[in-house]
């Protein structure tokens, strides 16, 4: 597998320098041989306001036949938003949900104590948590805060994952079916 990259890493993104070695890191993790062509973590896609930054491209992606790479967004983020959404608001580190020999997707089991006053944020206005939620208040998409308060929704209705979300603290398993959506696929017994 041949994959060209381009990532940015703005000076304002509050998200310091680390997360470009992660997502190498999770590479060599892949039993895959991949092959990096490019890996350019820099400040091109950086644009400055008031003495503030922000990104210029939020994302990208790269048509693999044509290595056309275009702007991208994403409508569908996939099976279980909200309760992956829910495992890093509550401070879960980054991990690889695909496997890509059978090419599911592998969620938890996660389990958060939990989140601290979420009824008091859940009563805030946009702009308290827009600044007090976000590591980059100016620089977030339109739907960040609607996308917080789904995620403290969820979290109030689960506050301890474990047993309600991972019936016998199984992962939950999704595919991709012939049309190219995730179905739920029955997890294996042990």
């Amino acid at each position: 597998m041949s994959l060209p990259q381009w990532l940015s890493c703005s000076p304002g993104a509050g998200l310091g320098t680390a997360w470009p070695l992660v997502l190498v890191g999770e590479f060599d993790r892949q039993d895959d041989d991949i092959h990096l062509v490019t890996l350019c973590v820099t400040e091109l896609n950086d644009r400055e306001e008031n003495e503030n930054h922000f990104p210029i491209i939020y994302g990208i992606a790269v048509n693999v036949k044509t290595a056309e790479i275009y702007r991208a967004s994403f409508q569908d983020r996939g099976p279980e938003e909200e309760l992956r959404a829910a495992r890093a608001l509550t401070g879960g580190p980054m991990v690889s949900i695909y496997d890509a020999k059978t090419e599911q997707l592998r969620i938890g089991p996660y389990s958060w104590v939990p989140f601290p006053h979420v009824d008091f944020w859940l009563q805030q206005d946009d702009k308290q948590i827009l600044e007090n939620l976000s590591t980059s208040p100016l620089a977030e998409p339109p739907h960040f805060v609607e996308h917080i308060r789904t995620t403290l929704m969820f979290l109030k209705k689960y506050p301890s994952p474990t047993n309600t979300l991972f019936p016998g603290n199984k992962a939950l398993l999704y595919k991709k079916n012939e049309d190219g959506l995730w179905e739920k696929v029955p997890s294996p017994r042990s």
